[in-house]
């Protein structure tokens, strides 16, 4: 393209910088210079963008920098959302703002080589909509790697590591009376009961709502008739009158006096609602007064052993979500580059 006097003279136009955004795709433009007549005279002329093009996302590009997005995310959901919420936000964040300014590949430019279309490329037709396409099929299941990480990494959270960081980090209480109001014990992790403490077992009830969510009083000898606070709760263990069988079975279960803490409902796991119906339901049945500060402990055999299997259970189930998510990556992404082979063959075909 030749340049005119007029740009030539003119230092809006010979002067000017990239902008803020200035691709990563593209090659920088850069300035040709004339002799003009005298030594040392020299005088830029205006930018003029270079013709070269920068490949498109390589299919191991599209496949395995989603996976490493989701991979990040699913962990830093997992393990950081109970501590806390601001640092997986942020790591989310900064993964979904690297998959722009990917956007020139031969786009448009004006007369000093910048970008015209911005930040993104165009899909509105032309010889370059194949590359584009290829580049908004990396930001497409980039964004969605974020996301469906995140939502793995809070299920994961809420259904594993909240059981285990209460059980890590909830204070350990022994010989605890069961009569005693729950608000004495509510920064509880376990709770090991005294002699004189036992599940009464005849007044389970199991609440049925897909599982069966099971909820026994754990009484004292001299409970009297103070209100109950304690209640031993399971999975799939117990009628639905009575037969409490959490944790531990047989001979073994009279003598067991411990359970590790149930942690909050969040927006995933809502089984603490379920269990509380469960021990309403027996109250109501039993004619039992709830104490108003609840504390339910899930009936298990060993503590320490639970929170190795609530950890185990959550890197499970971020592997388990990024296998899934691996095989709608290489779907999504044949679907593109299938689209993109059309767009191929009609643009070869005008040429």
């Amino acid at each position: 393209m030749a340049t005119s006097q007029k740009d030539i003279n003119d230092p809006f136009e010979t002067h000017k910088t990239g902008g803020l955004f200035g691709s990563l795709w593209a090659p920088k433009a850069q300035p040709q210079k004339q002799v003009v007549a005298g030594p040392g005279r020299e005088k830029p002329l205006a930018y003029k963008a270079e013709e070269k093009k920068v490949a498109p996302p390589s299919f191991l590009a599209l496949f395995f920098k989603p996976m490493a997005f989701f991979v990040i995310t699913a962990l830093s959901f997992t393990f950081l959302w109970e501590i806390n919420k601001v640092a997986p936000v942020l790591i989310a964040m900064v993964m979904l703002c690297t998959v722009f300014d990917q956007s020139a590949l031969g786009d448009p430019t004006n007369s000093r080589g910048e970008d015209i279309n911005g930040l993104l490329p165009s899909l509105e037709g032309g010889k370059n909509t194949a590359a584009a396409m290829r580049v908004w099929l990396q930001i497409v299941v980039a964004w969605l790697a974020v996301f469906l990480g995140g939502v793995t990494g809070m299920n994961a959270d809420e259904t594993y590591m909240a059981p285990f960081y209460a059980i890590q980090f909830g204070r350990e209480y022994k010989d605890v009376k069961a009569n005693m109001p729950g608000a004495a014990y509510s920064d509880a992790g376990k709770v090991f009961f005294a002699k004189s403490s036992k599940v009464d077992s005849g007044k389970s009830i199991g609440f049925k709502e897909k599982l069966v969510y099971c909820a026994a009083p754990i009484v004292d000898e001299n409970q009297g008739r103070k209100n109950v606070a304690f209640w031993a709760i399971g999975y799939d263990c117990c009628d639905a009158r009575g037969n409490f069988e959490c944790g531990v079975k047989g001979d073994a279960a009279a003598a067991h006096r411990g359970g590790v803490r149930a942690p909050p409902d969040g927006i995933f796991a809502k089984d603490r609602e379920r269990f509380l119906k469960a021990a309403k339901q027996s109250a109501a049945v039993n004619k039992l007064d709830m104490d108003e500060d609840v504390i339910l402990l899930h009936w298990v055999k060993d503590a320490d052993h639970e929170a190795v299997a609530k950890l185990l259970s959550a890197l499970g189930t971020v592997f388990i979500g990024s296998g899934l998510f691996a095989l709608l990556v290489l779907l999504l992404t044949a679907i593109g580059l299938g689209a993109e082979a059309g767009v191929s063959q009609q643009e070869a075909s005008k040429d």
